[in-house]
């Protein structure tokens, strides 16, 4: 389903290639953890179980998350930036009393920022902070199919310990704003009222980040 979309975050990640080859390049590798993740489906289905069932499974939106992001240098302050970013997460059985049913949901995140240093882009420890927009691909696979494309926004904050000259460790978190329609109930949080079938309604998908980044000379 992947290739059904809009080619806006690829155009955006293609027109790095645009830059004069005397322009800083910065590219990441990172994982962590997806939470808000796939909707109605896998919500629906979770929120079915008794809660002596739910306390065994996995985290409810929880999902385990890897990806990549090529950044080119604008000045000294400025960078742009696009990236992929994927998650999956499935059930899985623990000392239950009765088997789950089986369910896979995953997600494929694509964007483009243009990020800002908040504090000395020379300096050990910093913090940048970007904005731009992103595609959101979503897939369930299970007791209910569920395929979906959004288009939305990307609001990502930073974290940079500088290892090197080069080399850097980096923590982002990523909030994925987009407007998404469910064919069954939806509780985007715990503690508040599900929506009714076939709502539209405003999502914010939270996905924390770790990894190395390197950079250019």
């Amino acid at each position: 389903m992947w290739h059904r979309c809009s080619a806006l975050p690829i155009s955006l990640l293609l027109s790095l290639a645009a830059f004069p080859a005397a322009a800083q390049v910065e590219l990441t590798f990172h994982g962590g953890l997806h939470t808000g993740g796939m909707g109605g489906s896998r919500y629906a289905l979770d929120q079915d179980q008794p809660a002596r069932v739910a306390g065994h499974s996995r985290l409810l939106g929880e999902a385990t998350t890897a990806g990549a992001r090529l950044g080119v240098g604008l000045s000294e302050r400025w960078q742009l930036d696009g990236g992929i970013a994927w998650s999956r997460s499935s059930n899985w059985e623990g000392a239950v009393s009765r088997t789950l049913p089986s369910f896979e949901a995953q997600t494929l995140f694509l964007s483009s920022t243009v990020q800002g240093w908040l504090t000395q882009p020379g300096s050990r420890f910093g913090v940048v902070a970007g904005v731009g927009p992103a595609l959101i691909f979503e897939r369930g696979d299970g007791t209910s199919s569920f395929h979906q494309t959004n288009l939305g926004g990307l609001v990502n904050f930073g974290g940079v310990m500088r290892i090197d000259h080069q080399f850097s460790v980096r923590i982002d978190a990523q909030q994925y704003l987009f407007s998404s329609t469910f064919d069954d109930s939806y509780t985007p949080h715990l503690g508040t009222a599900p929506a009714p079938e076939h709502a539209s309604r405003l999502r914010h998908d939270f996905v924390v980040l770790a990894g190395f980044s390197w950079r250019s000379d």
